[in-house]
């Protein structure tokens, strides 16, 4: 309060601060700290006696102004390390042209809870403007300013001091966010977890007390702070409690400096699937928010980094992290971004064992990245462009100059010298917002290499709907552990997601560019698969190599027997060539990785699609089958083996099938049959199905009657063929001719006969 002194007490007053004076001096300013409070700091700047554990404080009193002009107010919000600082008058006060706060402290005398360092700053209080928006200087008051006292009183007995005033807020932005919860880590006690986000003892409210909910931050109305922990428990957020049900979740996060949080796989929780920031999140420099394989950060707000590599986007064997703002990223002086892609068994240059990527950042000024930029290893890495302008055959063209311009969204091809697994950094701006790929010609070949621009997946089947006008609903992706190209086609095959930094193949309709769009990204670990009704996928593994490849056989609305643009896939050649291959034969001929046929198929014809293998070593292979699931009850789906005697295997009771073969035997050795649904269930619908496809009959027996004979006759009645069917044997095919012709199909049971019409083409 006001200081009232008699003329002797005010010559002992004054000659005992002139003493004070020379003995010590202090400094007293408002500030902005990392958190985005309005604090108040004092030093001492010489002389004895510094402020410690041992030397009682009697005192402290101060006020903050600021303009009336100005619509606002300030609380105190906690007495930063106990300095026992409140309001004094009860209400905001005005004198001359400033509203005005007086502060002083409370509970006195008490001891400073730490030493204090000559020349060094002391955060006393924090303080948040509770009213109003925009941006105003706040400041200390003059001593006397409103009759009110600017004073430091310390020490026994008591000397006042007056400090000089150094330093204001200015221009300082309000309302203040309060950060309720402040980790601090370390936390111990009964099955403590000293780095896990979700645990209460290691938060604590923004004054040290108790957080607001008792528990850790997890609802999207709380803000967050991360400071820097090294001189306390120098533990930061990095774990989670899988035994939780909550996520990693708040509204605004500040990550100060030399702090860190990191993200792990929180994809199996039941829960929230990734770091969900509601609100804003900042990064002082020297802050870190890595994103490990599998860790995924949402920012609904935006974002902020002040700091070199202050997000990091991880990627190893096991995956890779993703990273997705909605709002806008801004950078400090030294602010970026880095965003890692694992390259697995990089191959020899001469084996051309590629791995197609692209630029995963802006560091060229120009957009995109310098070929530099992709030397994952130095003197030894090859890189190759895709030249649409060239024939199929001419396609790959080697670059190598350093400044050779790798544009956002285009692709390339890699691949080293050293046979080793390698992980491609880049460092920059991350790529936001619509991008642009470069200009797709349409001159010649028509395939493109283009590539994932965003830290983050995209969805492919979005795009290609985004983009009609210039590319088909299709694309290929190099898997150079597979040994194959990977393909999608009208929602089906490979994985819908293109993940961070995959260049992948498309084919172009037109000449253009693609677009991308924020509305594309998804946070993904292509884990996953559509399921898909009446979708066969077919797998081999095997040989010495350990090479794979798939085949997908489906049946849908609009397709044909032929060739479906948006529909059916290209099989696309291994680069290796001891590859193993399968393929599917559509009717004209096309060789198929994705084998789209018509949906009426299935609806009780037999349906038989031709499979080539082919395969580099003599050894066992296996086919897995997956999907069966997918098709209406009562359709089967049968696999023949045309080398092993005509092997029949009925794939609904076992879907696997090992088999040996050789790099030199015929590749037309396999063929799956589908047939519509049947029931053996009730007596009146069992039957003998007659069939046929190309040069052969077949009868599929769905009775417990033996077949006691087959005939079949040509259309002038004469008797081409006639045999009888082993006991028990369900599938049987006949060889009828190789002339283009109708024949009628006999075929007599034990108590019945039944006769059908086919045509045998070549």
């Amino acid at each position: 309060m006001k200081k009232i002194f008699t003329t002797s007490l005010l010559f002992l007053f004054f000659s005992l601060f002139a003493v004070s004076i020379i003995a010590q001096t202090f400094e007293i300013k408002t500030s902005e700290n990392d958190k985005g409070y309005l604090i108040v700091q004092m030093r001492e700047t010489s002389g004895t006696g510094t402020p410690s554990t041992t030397i009682p404080i009697n005192d402290i009193s101060f006020e903050i102004r600021w303009l009336t002009t100005v619509s606002t107010d300030v609380q105190v919000l906690c007495s930063t390390n106990d300095y026992n600082l409140a309001e004094a008058l009860g209400a905001k006060q005005t004198s001359g042209s400033y509203d005005f706060r007086l502060f002083q402290a409370t509970n006195t005398p008490f001891y400073p809870p730490n030493n204090w360092v000559t020349g060094q700053w002391e955060t006393i209080g924090e303080f948040k403007i509770t009213t109003g928006s925009g941006s105003a200087d706040f400041e200390i008051s003059p001593h006397q300013f409103g009759g009110y006292d600017l004073n430091w009183n310390q020490g026994d007995p008591p000397v006042d001091y007056l400090p000089t005033i150094n330093g204001s807020a200015t221009n300082y932005n309000y309302p203040t966010t309060v950060y309720e919860f402040v980790w601090k880590g370390g936390g111990t006690g009964p099955g403590a977890l000293p780095t896990n986000w979700n645990q209460t003892n290691n938060w604590e409210d923004e004054c040290g007390g108790t957080t607001p909910t008792g528990y850790w931050p997890y609802q999207t109305t709380e803000n967050v702070y991360i400071p820097n922990t090294s001189s306390g428990s120098g533990y930061y957020p990095e774990t989670w409690n899988s035994s939780s049900n909550y996520s990693y979740t708040c509204n605004n996060i500040i990550i100060g400096n030399g702090a860190h949080v990191t993200v792990p796989d929180l994809s199996a929780q039941s829960t929230g699937t990734y770091f969900n920031i509601a609100g804003n999140l900042k990064i002082i420099d020297g802050g870190k928010l890595y994103l490990p394989a599998l860790g995924y950060a949402t920012v609904g707000g935006s974002t902020e980094i002040d700091a070199a590599n202050g997000i990091e986007v991880q990627a190893d064997a096991t995956g890779v992290g993703s990273f997705i703002d909605n709002g806008t990223i801004t950078y400090g002086t030294s602010g970026s971004g880095k965003v890692q892609t694992y390259l697995t068994n990089t191959a020899t240059a001469g084996s051309f064992h590629q791995h197609t990527v692209g630029p995963t950042v802006d560091v060229a000024s120009a957009g995109g990245a310098t070929l530099s930029a992709f030397d994952v290893a130095a003197g030894s890495t090859y890189a190759y462009d895709w030249d649409e302008a060239q024939p199929v055959a001419d396609g790959w063209q080697n670059i190598y100059s350093n400044s050779y311009l790798v544009a956002t969204g285009d692709g390339i091809a890699l691949s080293t010298t050293d046979a080793t697994d390698h992980t491609l950094e880049m460092t920059g701006a991350f790529i936001t917002g619509n991008t642009s790929s470069p200009a797709l010609t349409y001159s010649n070949n028509h395939y493109e290499l283009i590539s994932n621009p965003y830290p983050s997946s995209i969805d492919f089947d979005a795009f290609a709907a985004a983009n009609t006008g210039t590319i088909n609903n299709e694309y290929w992706i190099w898997n150079p552990g597979t040994g194959n190209y990977e393909n999608r086609v009208g929602g089906a095959g490979s994985q819908q997601y293109v993940q961070v930094g995959q260049a992948f193949f498309v084919e172009t309709n037109s000449a253009g560019s693609v677009q991308f769009t924020n509305a594309l990204r998804a946070h993904s670990s292509d884990a996953f698969r559509e399921v898909i009704p009446n979708m066969l996928t077919m797998k081999v593994h095997g040989g010495t190599m350990g090479y794979s490849d798939e085949l997908i056989v489906r049946f849908t609305d609009d397709a044909t027997n032929g060739y479906d643009v948006n529909l059916d896939g290209e099989k696309w050649n291994s680069m290796y060539d001891d590859a193993t291959m399968i393929r599917s034969i559509a009717e004209d001929g096309s060789e198929l990785a994705i084998n789209a046929l018509p949906l009426e198929g299935l609806q009780g014809d037999m349906v038989s699609v031709p499979v080539n293998f082919q395969c580099g070593y003599t050894a066992q292979y296996t086919f897995d089958f997956e999907g069966i699931d997918s098709f209406e009850a009562g359709n089967e789906v049968w696999l023949e083996d045309k080398k092993d005697n005509d092997k029949w295997v009925y794939l609904n009771n076992n879907p696997h099938y090992t088999f040996t073969a050789t790099s030199y035997e015929p590749n037309d050795r396999f063929i799956i049959h589908f047939f519509g649904p049947t029931s053996i269930n009730n007596k009146d619908e069992a039957k003998v199905d007659i069939y046929s496809w190309r040069q052969y009959a077949y009868i599929k027996n769905v009775t417990n009657e033996k077949i006691k004979k087959v005939s079949i006759y040509n259309m002038a009645g004469s008797l081409v063929s006639e045999r009888e069917i082993p006991d028990g044997q369900k599938l049987s095919k006949i060889w009828v001719s190789d002339h283009m012709a109708y024949y009628v199909v006999q075929v007599i049971t034990e108590s019945g006969v039944y006769t059908n019409k086919i045509l045998i083409t070549k």
